[in-house]
C-alpha cells in the first residue's frame, strides 16, 4: 500500500513538471510570434524580456542582421526554466530554442 501512495505521488510530480515543460513551450512560441509581428521592433523584445521575468523565465534574444541596410531578418529567441520535482527534490535548468524569421 506505501508503495503505492509514493508511486502515485512522484507520478504526479513528473505530470506537474510535464505540464511546466509544455506552458514553457508554448509560452516561446508566443513570444516568437509576437517578436515575428513587431518586425523585431526592440520595445516589443523588452517588453517580452519583462514579462517572461513575471512569470519566472528568463528570456535571451540574440538579434542577426543580413543585408547592407543592417535590417534585422532574423532572431534567435532562448527561454531558461526550471524543471522541477519538488517531490524528489530535482530541480534542473531547461532551456526552449528557436528562430524568429
Amino acid at each position: 500500500m506505501f508503495f503505492l501512495i509514493v508511486t502515485g505521488i512522484v507520478g504526479i510530480g513528473v505530470v506537474t513538471a510535464g505540464i511546466q515543460s509544455a506552458n514553457a513551450r508554448n509560452y516561446h512560441a508566443d513570444v516568437i510570434s509576437e517578436i515575428e509581428c513587431s518586425n523585431f521592433n526592440d520595445a516589443v523584445v523588452a517588453a517580452c524580456r519583462q514579462q517572461a521575468e513575471k512569470e519566472g523565465y528568463k528570456l535571451k534574444v540574440k538579434t542577426m542582421t543580413y543585408d547592407a541596410q543592417g535590417h534585422t531578418k532574423r532572431a534567435e529567441v532562448i527561454l531558461d526554466y526550471k524543471y522541477a520535482i519538488p517531490v524528489l527534490n530535482l530541480v534542473t535548468d531547461h532551456q526552449v530554442r528557436g528562430f524568429a524569421k
